[in-house]
């Protein structure tokens, strides 16, 4: 009896230290990275573009206009950010600045509010989403020109790495689900098929995986899937809305918010990919930040570690960065 209650007791401590040291190695990381992260935040009064360092410090305000801007999407080459704005009346359109903040350039116009901007891989297209009679997705090249509509009742675009598919949500087929088509607008593929509503998926850099969106138990959560739809796992648990979700460029990691009160107020966290660890990177006290997207620049990319399954699950940690 005393034999097997110390066996189970080194059991369950080499557990604790296999859990302690996988939170010690995200951790440090994290730490190590010296990317930025641009997010949306209406915390002086309306929405405007901030950044901040990977790990929630110096958060600084980008834009400053009466307009509406959100939505902001780093260039592959970490120049540029995309965004939108209803700056000069009317609906969103696309826009682009410098990564500072400065000489932002209109590129779209004409009918129909723009949004969901995403770069392609190479830097040369921009995805985008219109907000029309009939919602689509569309492309044009990165100075606005050469807009080409890719596909009706569709939003949220997200290019794979290979920039030969982009992923969208749709509701064709009676439920919003998670589908591909091919950047020519052929080979379209319906990866989901269920009755919870679904939006944002995000391809993973190696393109193997998918993060998206869904509704589950009354609450959006946070999922994420092979790109063939399958091996489906739940990341986020707590029952509060979570929006959108963007990967680390070493996929270890996705950049996602949190809905709290309505829409007024908002903190964005990073998640393991496997859902292991949690950080919470801002809180605007009573304000809303959100639509996180982290910089491909600064970001330390390493090979994945051969991992040892761990029965069990390791504790979420939300630390107090105030």
């Amino acid at each position: 009896m005393r034999f097997r209650l110390a066996a189970r007791y080194l059991m369950f401590a080499g557990l604790s230290i296999c859990l302690m040291s996988e939170e010690l190695r995200l951790k440090n990381a994290l730490a190590s990275n010296t990317g930025r992260i641009v997010f949306t935040s209406m915390r002086d009064g309306n929405f405007e573009i901030y950044v901040m360092d990977a790990d929630g410090g110096n958060q600084e305000r980008l834009t400053n206009n009466p307009a509406y801007d959100s939505q902001p999407d780093w260039s592959p080459d970490g120049r540029k950010i995309a965004f939108i704005s209803d700056r000069g009346g009317g609906r969103t359109q696309i826009f682009v600045m410098d990564a500072d903040g400065k000489d932002p350039i209109r590129l779209t116009d004409g009918r129909g509010g723009k949004k969901d901007p995403d770069w392609s891989p190479d830097g040369r297209r921009i995805a985008f989403s219109v907000d029309d009679v009939v919602d689509h997705i569309a492309v044009m090249d990165a100075d606005g020109d050469n807009f080409e509509k890719l596909e009706d009742q569709a939003l949220y675009p997200s290019w794979s790495p290979d920039g030969t598919q982009i992923a969208f949500a749709s509701w064709r087929d009676g439920h919003t689900e998670i589908y591909v088509i091919g950047v020519d607008g052929q080979g379209r593929k319906r990866l989901t098929q269920d009755l919870a509503a679904k939006w944002n998926p995000s391809f993973s850099p190696d393109g193997r995986r998918i993060a998206y969106g869904a509704k589950h138990e009354g609450f959006l959560q946070i999922f994420v899937m092979g790109a063939d739809g399958k091996n489906r796992m739940r990341l986020t648990h707590i029952k509060k809305h979570h929006a959108t979700s963007t990967w680390s460029p070493d996929g270890r990691t996705i950049a996602y918010d949190v809905i709290e009160d309505g829409d007024f107020h908002g903190t964005i966290h990073l998640i393991a990919s496997d859902g292991k660890y949690i950080k919470q990177l801002s809180d605007a006290r009573g304000a809303r930040d959100g639509d996180p997207d982290i910089s491909p620049l600064g970001w330390a990319v390493s090979p994945t570690s051969n991992k040892v399954t761990i029965w069990g699950r390791l504790k979420t940690l939300t630390p107090n960065l105030r």
